[in-house]
Protein backbone atom coordinates (compact mmCIF):
# COMPACT_ATOMS: atom_id res chain seq x y z
CA UNK A 1 0.00 0.00 0.00
CA UNK A 2 1.17 3.52 -0.80
CA UNK A 3 0.63 6.40 1.63
CA UNK A 4 1.31 10.12 1.68
CA UNK A 5 2.11 10.42 5.39
CA UNK A 6 1.29 13.28 7.72
CA UNK A 7 3.70 15.24 9.91
CA UNK A 8 5.31 12.98 12.51
CA UNK A 9 6.86 15.77 14.61
CA UNK A 10 6.45 14.88 18.32
CA UNK A 11 4.19 11.97 17.36
CA UNK A 12 5.21 9.81 20.35
CA UNK A 13 3.98 12.57 22.70
CA UNK A 14 0.74 12.95 20.71
CA UNK A 15 0.10 9.18 20.84
CA UNK A 16 0.63 9.16 24.61
CA UNK A 17 -1.73 12.14 25.06
CA UNK A 18 -4.32 10.45 22.82
CA UNK A 19 -4.19 7.23 24.85
CA UNK A 20 -4.40 9.12 28.15
CA UNK A 21 -7.28 11.33 27.02
CA UNK A 22 -9.35 8.39 25.79
CA UNK A 23 -8.11 6.03 28.54
CA UNK A 24 -7.16 3.35 26.02
CA UNK A 25 -4.09 1.33 25.13
CA UNK A 26 -3.34 1.15 21.41
CA UNK A 27 -1.92 -2.05 19.89
CA UNK A 28 1.87 -1.95 19.47
CA UNK A 29 1.61 -2.58 15.72
CA UNK A 30 -0.64 0.47 15.33
CA UNK A 31 1.71 2.61 17.43
CA UNK A 32 4.58 1.64 15.07
CA UNK A 33 2.43 2.63 12.06
CA UNK A 34 1.48 5.95 13.64
CA UNK A 35 5.05 6.69 14.73
CA UNK A 36 6.31 6.18 11.19
CA UNK A 37 3.42 7.68 9.17
CA UNK A 38 0.91 9.39 11.53
CA UNK A 39 -1.81 8.25 9.15
CA UNK A 40 -1.95 9.87 5.74
CA UNK A 41 -3.72 10.14 2.42
CA UNK A 42 -4.06 6.98 0.36
CA UNK A 43 -5.50 7.95 -3.04
CA UNK A 44 -6.04 5.22 -5.61
CA UNK A 45 -6.03 2.57 -2.86
CA UNK A 46 -8.55 -0.25 -2.52
CA UNK A 47 -9.04 -3.61 -0.87
CA UNK A 48 -11.15 -6.70 -1.45
CA UNK A 49 -11.78 -9.11 1.40
CA UNK A 50 -13.92 -12.19 1.02
CA UNK A 51 -14.75 -14.33 4.03
CA UNK A 52 -17.53 -16.81 4.77
CA UNK A 53 -19.96 -14.20 6.09
CA UNK A 54 -18.36 -11.04 4.75
CA UNK A 55 -17.45 -9.75 1.30
CA UNK A 56 -16.25 -6.18 1.20
CA UNK A 57 -14.63 -4.22 -1.57
CA UNK A 58 -13.83 -0.59 -0.91
CA UNK A 59 -11.39 2.21 -1.43
CA UNK A 60 -9.30 3.62 1.42
CA UNK A 61 -9.15 7.38 1.12
CA UNK A 62 -6.95 8.04 4.13
CA UNK A 63 -5.82 7.01 7.61
CA UNK A 64 -6.53 9.28 10.58
CA UNK A 65 -3.65 11.20 12.09
CA UNK A 66 -2.85 13.43 15.07
CA UNK A 67 -1.81 17.08 15.18
CA UNK A 68 -1.18 18.99 11.96
CA UNK A 69 -3.00 16.76 9.45
CA UNK A 70 -5.59 17.12 6.72
CA UNK A 71 -8.91 18.03 8.38
CA UNK A 72 -10.70 15.11 6.70
CA UNK A 73 -8.40 12.64 8.48
CA UNK A 74 -8.02 14.31 11.86
CA UNK A 75 -8.47 12.52 15.17
CA UNK A 76 -8.94 15.99 16.68
CA UNK A 77 -12.01 16.55 14.48
CA UNK A 78 -13.43 13.18 15.52
CA UNK A 79 -12.91 14.07 19.18
CA UNK A 80 -14.32 17.59 18.79
CA UNK A 81 -17.45 16.15 17.17
CA UNK A 82 -17.61 13.58 19.99
CA UNK A 83 -17.86 10.91 17.31
CA UNK A 84 -14.91 9.00 18.71
CA UNK A 85 -16.77 8.46 22.00
CA UNK A 86 -19.30 6.26 20.20
CA UNK A 87 -16.48 4.10 18.87
CA UNK A 88 -14.82 3.89 22.30
CA UNK A 89 -18.13 2.69 23.78
CA UNK A 90 -18.04 -0.11 21.18
CA UNK A 91 -14.39 -0.86 22.14
CA UNK A 92 -13.20 0.39 18.75
CA UNK A 93 -11.34 3.31 17.26
CA UNK A 94 -11.67 4.48 13.66
CA UNK A 95 -8.32 4.28 11.88
CA UNK A 96 -9.26 5.08 8.27
CA UNK A 97 -12.13 6.09 6.02
CA UNK A 98 -13.27 5.64 2.45
CA UNK A 99 -14.62 8.19 -0.01
CA UNK A 100 -18.21 7.53 1.16
CA UNK A 101 -17.47 8.16 4.84
CA UNK A 102 -17.47 4.51 5.93
CA UNK A 103 -14.94 3.52 8.56
CA UNK A 104 -12.13 1.04 8.93
CA UNK A 105 -11.86 0.46 12.68
CA UNK A 106 -9.59 -1.35 15.11
CA UNK A 107 -10.61 -3.28 18.21
CA UNK A 108 -9.05 -1.89 21.39
CA UNK A 109 -10.35 -4.33 24.02
CA UNK A 110 -10.38 -8.04 24.86
CA UNK A 111 -10.86 -10.60 22.07
CA UNK A 112 -11.03 -7.93 19.37
CA UNK A 113 -7.80 -6.18 20.38
CA UNK A 114 -5.89 -5.15 17.24
CA UNK A 115 -8.38 -6.73 14.83
CA UNK A 116 -9.60 -4.68 11.87
CA UNK A 117 -13.28 -4.11 11.07
CA UNK A 118 -15.43 -2.25 8.54
CA UNK A 119 -18.42 -0.09 9.52
CA UNK A 120 -20.86 1.42 7.03
CA UNK A 121 -21.70 4.97 8.07
CA UNK A 122 -25.30 4.80 6.84
CA UNK A 123 -26.48 1.34 7.87
CA UNK A 124 -27.43 -0.37 11.09
CA UNK A 125 -24.33 -0.39 13.26
CA UNK A 126 -22.56 -3.70 12.67
CA UNK A 127 -18.79 -4.09 12.67
CA UNK A 128 -17.76 -6.46 9.89
CA UNK A 129 -14.56 -8.36 10.61
CA UNK A 130 -11.88 -7.84 7.97
CA UNK A 131 -8.45 -8.93 9.24
CA UNK A 132 -6.67 -10.27 12.29
CA UNK A 133 -4.42 -7.17 12.52
CA UNK A 134 -3.23 -4.00 10.82
CA UNK A 135 -0.36 -5.68 9.02
CA UNK A 136 -2.72 -8.16 7.32
CA UNK A 137 -5.10 -5.34 6.38
CA UNK A 138 -2.33 -3.26 4.82
CA UNK A 139 -1.18 -6.29 2.85
CA UNK A 140 -4.72 -6.51 1.36
CA UNK A 141 -4.67 -2.85 0.27
CA UNK A 142 -3.46 -2.21 -3.26
CA UNK A 143 -2.48 1.26 -4.48
CA UNK A 144 -1.74 2.76 -7.85
CA UNK A 145 1.15 5.18 -8.13
CA UNK A 146 0.00 8.70 -8.95
CA UNK A 147 1.81 9.58 -12.15
CA UNK A 148 0.60 12.39 -14.39
CA UNK A 149 -1.99 14.84 -13.09
CA UNK A 150 -3.93 16.19 -16.04
CA UNK A 151 -3.72 19.97 -16.41
CA UNK A 152 -6.74 22.22 -16.85
CA UNK A 153 -5.86 22.62 -20.54
CA UNK A 154 -5.73 18.84 -21.00
CA UNK A 155 -9.12 18.50 -19.31
CA UNK A 156 -10.64 21.23 -21.46
CA UNK A 157 -9.27 19.58 -24.61
CA UNK A 158 -10.69 16.21 -23.56
CA UNK A 159 -14.14 17.73 -22.94
CA UNK A 160 -14.08 19.46 -26.34
CA UNK A 161 -12.94 16.28 -28.15
CA UNK A 162 -15.78 14.34 -26.56
CA UNK A 163 -18.40 16.93 -27.52
CA UNK A 164 -18.84 18.45 -24.07
CA UNK A 165 -17.02 21.74 -24.62
CA UNK A 166 -20.19 23.67 -23.84
CA UNK A 167 -20.18 22.15 -20.34
CA UNK A 168 -16.88 23.76 -19.35
CA UNK A 169 -17.71 26.36 -16.71
CA UNK A 170 -15.81 28.50 -14.24
CA UNK A 171 -17.13 26.18 -11.53
CA UNK A 172 -15.75 23.06 -13.26
CA UNK A 173 -12.39 24.78 -13.80
CA UNK A 174 -12.32 25.72 -10.11
CA UNK A 175 -13.06 22.10 -9.17
CA UNK A 176 -10.31 20.84 -11.47
CA UNK A 177 -7.83 23.26 -9.92
CA UNK A 178 -8.76 22.07 -6.41
CA UNK A 179 -8.18 18.47 -7.49
CA UNK A 180 -4.85 19.36 -9.10
CA UNK A 181 -3.75 21.16 -5.92
CA UNK A 182 -4.84 18.19 -3.76
CA UNK A 183 -2.84 15.71 -5.85
CA UNK A 184 0.18 18.05 -5.96
CA UNK A 185 0.55 17.59 -2.17
CA UNK A 186 0.68 13.79 -2.46
CA UNK A 187 4.10 12.18 -1.92
CA UNK A 188 3.50 8.43 -1.96
CA UNK A 189 5.71 5.88 -0.25
CA UNK A 190 5.31 2.18 0.42
CA UNK A 191 4.02 1.30 3.90
CA UNK A 192 6.71 -0.82 5.54
CA UNK A 193 6.86 -1.83 9.19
Amino acid sequence: MLISKFDTNEIEKKIEEFENKLQISLPEEYIKFMTKYNGGKTPETEFRISKVNCKISSDVNGFYGMGQVDEDYSFDRLMNNQLIEEFIEDEMIPIATNVWGDYITMGIEKKQYGKIFFLYHDRKKKYLSLCKDLNEFISKCKSEKIEHIRTIEERKQNMIENGYGDMITEESIKGWQEEIDWYAEIHQEEVVF
